[in-house]
């Protein structure tokens, strides 16, 4: 992902929140750490959450010129440049597919958003739509019942404290 990219990123996530909100959000969550480390569940992580695991992880980093296995082998952190490219092809793919998961997306509530993304963002497509009753709550707009579906998943049992920031922000509205 180049600048340009970057660009139109930032004009797909629209009005309704900044680029800057939701990275502020999803690194109070995620961190950023230049060196390649075993998150909580020993997955090869690196910069704001980026699965050095995930079966495209080569290939995304072969397109942003990153030296994938000097990287992964803890011979060189990140750039600062780096990190961002990393984060917004995680966060362009996070946005698709809170879109994907909720088609009306783009008429919801900003705090709903943030929620929805920053859950996709974790948890990516496959397991966000298993959070089906969650998905019926946001789309009948009783984002209270959807704050309440969020804590009682076994989600959230596992990510503690970035659970009850998701839930707040439904709860917000």
């Amino acid at each position: 992902m180049r600048f340009n990219d970057l660009v139109k990123l930032v004009e797909q996530v629209g009005e309704s929140f900044t680029y800057n909100e939701v990275k502020a959000l999803i690194q109070s969550h995620e961190g950023i750490r230049p060196m390649a480390y075993l998150d909580s569940r020993k997955i090869l992580t690196v910069g704001i959450g980026f699965n050095m695991e995930r079966p495209d992880a080569r290939e995304i980093f072969k397109q942003l010129n990153i030296d994938y296995d000097k990287v992964r082998n803890k011979q060189i952190p990140l750039t600062n440049e780096q990190i961002v490219l990393l984060f917004s092809n995680n966060l362009k793919t996070a946005i698709n597919d809170a879109k994907k998961f909720i088609p009306s997306f783009d008429r919801l509530p900003k705090n709903v958003k943030l929620a929805l993304v920053d859950l996709s963002f974790n948890l990516g497509y496959p397991n966000l739509s298993k959070f089906v009753k969650t998905k019926q709550y946001i789309e009948q707009g009783n984002y209270k019942e959807a704050s309440r579906e969020i804590l009682r998943s076994k989600w959230a049992s596992q990510v503690g404290r970035r659970s009850q920031v998701i839930s707040g922000l439904l709860q917000s509205v």
